[in-house]
């Protein structure tokens, strides 16, 4: 009777997992800007040098931040025949009562933004280069109550608006347009804020609310007004003017924020056993084939 062993890769194969065990226990939560404190809103920067802003306009129109009409374009739009100054959104999401939907041992190892960008987010593209435009999400250094009490707060809208987009980095989005090999279509996009997991962990951890900001990085500003030459387009803007849930109704879908939490992905300094482990099998491969070449 012949005697069968085991195929020497599959030998190693086998220590190796013994070795260097893999956790792929993975957690999914999500939380929308219509839940408990969320929101969406805005706040519109200074006029640029050669704008001629309508008379009784105040030097600097005052936040977008009413939740019963929420949007997040990002740019700058037209308002009754009047282009605005520059427009950055923001994002809030309640995150009380996360922390016991994590597992025990797992930590947020990804997070994820969903957006709609619906008919219109691509086709007003306008004063660029390349054919695209940049969104740039960040954090902020003022907490939701100035963002939406500034006034309150004596805090100037500029100073708030000039942090959106500008922080801490979370991450980019690029819309492509019509005239691009790969045009951007419409619809739900789901964009990484890889660099928000630190400011996201500890939000969770006092239960607080998450603040995400973010503006049109390649926003081009031009003069606007009665007296300012046309520009090639009136406007520049993205992901277009949309009513997401609130009390007024909903023209589209909450912005959605996607939380994965994972055991520790990587790979755990082994044991001694375990490099005794490793070392045997990986010996045993080496003097299996020194006997086949011998043969």
């Amino acid at each position: 009777m012949r005697s069968r062993t085991l195929c020497p890769a599959l030998i190693l194969a086998i220590t190796l997992l013994v070795a260097f065990p893999q956790d792929v226990r993975a957690t999914m939560i999500f939380v929308d800007t219509s839940t408990g404190g969320g929101q969406v809103g805005a706040f519109y920067g200074p006029y640029t040098p050669g704008d001629d802003p309508p008379a009784g306009y105040p030097p600097i129109l005052p936040p977008d931040n009413d939740p019963t009409f929420q949007n997040y374009f990002m740019g700058r739009s037209t308002i009754s025949g009047f282009t605005t100054s520059e427009r950055r959104a923001f994002f809030f999401f309640d995150t009380a009562g996360i922390a016991a939907s994590i597992p025990a041992g797992e930590t947020i190892t990804d997070v994820v933004i969903a957006l709609e960008l619906l008919a219109g987010g691509t086709s007003v593209l306008a004063n660029f280069t390349g054919d695209e435009e940049v969104v740039a999400f960040s954090s902020t250094s003022f907490s939701p109550g100035e963002i939406l009490d500034p006034i309150a707060a004596g805090i100037p809208f500029e100073d708030i608006w000039d942090t959106f987009g500008s922080s801490t980095p979370y991450g980019e989005f690029t819309i492509f347009g019509p005239g691009s090999p790969t045009p951007t279509t419409d619809g739900t996009k789901l964009i990484s804020l890889g660099g928000a997991i630190p400011d996201l962990t500890a939000a969770i951890a006092a239960g607080d609310i998450f603040v995400v900001t973010a503006k049109l990085l390649t926003y081009d500003p031009g003069p606007i007004g009665p007296t300012a030459p046309p520009p090639v387009v009136p406007y520049e803007y993205v992901f277009g003017l949309t009513d997401v849930v609130s009390p007024s109704g909903s023209l589209t879908a909450a912005p959605e924020l996607t939380i994965t939490t994972s055991a520790s992905t990587a790979t755990p300094i082994p044991e001694p056993s375990s490099f005794v482990l490793a070392s045997i099998g990986v010996a045993f491969v080496a003097a299996a084939r020194r006997r086949r070449r011998k043969a």
